[in-house]
């Protein structure tokens, strides 16, 4: 007996399925994986578009730079460390670009109750009250002015005239002061004044030598100290003042003695003469331990 070999074989339901999962699976991962993405368009880079950097730079220099780094409004020098790179800064430029109005935020407000009443004091008007209250303008305009009498005229008078003469004697006074000219070690000095004021030291210190104090020697005392020493246009003392006390009374009291031993000096010549009228010289004197005295 000879078999028969069908020549096509019967497609069942359930092949069609298992085709149909087939397609549908091969359908969906070549969407997936076939399809981009498209750039992010969200909100906020839309209202914040990419930053331009803009320079502007605060000095201008006449020549351009030979390499240069970067582009503004105009040419300028480099300075500073070439090790580190740096960009030009401007007080006007902001990375952040977006529109700033220049409002300060508003303030949030405390929710919790205010700690106290406010005391509501009720105000009586002058409308509702009994007896009205003169007004003070009205008051001042309606007293009447006192008459002034000839002896208040003539004591007003001579009380102006007193100031008058008071006031004249107090300019006369300050133009009549004396011209002072300062000097003191770091002033700068004339070729007259550095001839006189070197004189002045040598005298100073040639008397002190001659006369210096017995107890400092004795007491091998030494000390600093800063004299205010003013002389008029005959070379005269007319004061002398310790600006800085050396610490030890005898050698101040030796210092103020040695300066008036040594006057007078030499008078003002005609160029120191006709600029001013006294001279006052600050100058550092010390006392050393070995009985000598040296201006600083």
């Amino acid at each position: 007996m000879t078999a028969t070999i069908p020549l096509q074989a019967d497609i069942t339901p359930n092949d069609r399925l298992v085709m149909a999962l087939f397609l549908a699976t091969v359908l969906h991962g070549i969407v997936i994986l076939g399809v981009g993405f498209s750039p992010d368009l969200s909100l906020d880079k839309l209202h914040n578009p990419p930053a331009i950097d803009i320079i502007l730079v605060q000095s201008q220099a006449q020549k351009a730079p030979e390499e240069a780094e970067y582009l503004a409004q105009a040419n300028q020098e480099a300075s500073g460390s070439r090790d580190q790179k740096a960009r030009p800064t401007s007080p006007v430029t902001s990375m952040d670009p977006r529109p700033n109005t220049g409002q300060a935020p508003i303030q949030m407000k405390s929710a919790s109750p205010r700690e106290a009443q406010e005391d509501q004091t009720k105000v009586l008007k002058q409308q509702q009250a009994k007896t009205r209250v003169a007004d003070k303008r009205k008051t001042e305009a309606e007293k009447p002015i006192k008459p002034v009498s000839g002896q208040q005229l003539i004591d007003r008078s001579l009380e102006i005239a007193r100031l008058a003469s008071e006031l004249n004697q107090e300019e006369r006074r300050y133009s009549q002061r004396p011209r002072i000219r300062f000097i003191d070690a770091v002033s700068a000095k004339s070729v007259v004044e550095a001839s006189y004021i070197d004189s002045w030291v040598r005298k100073v210190e040639r008397i002190g030598n001659l006369n210096y104090p017995d107890e400092a020697s004795r007491k091998r005392l030494s000390g600093k100290l800063i004299l205010n020493v003013t002389l008029n246009q005959e070379g005269k003392v007319v004061s002398v003042e310790i600006a800085q006390s050396s610490g030890e009374q005898v050698l101040d009291d030796a210092a103020r003695r040695i300066v008036e031993l040594s006057s007078p000096f030499s008078a003002f010549p005609n160029d120191m003469r006709q600029t001013y009228d006294q001279l006052k010289i600050t100058r550092t004197w010390v006392f050393h331990s070995d009985s000598s005295f040296t201006s600083e």
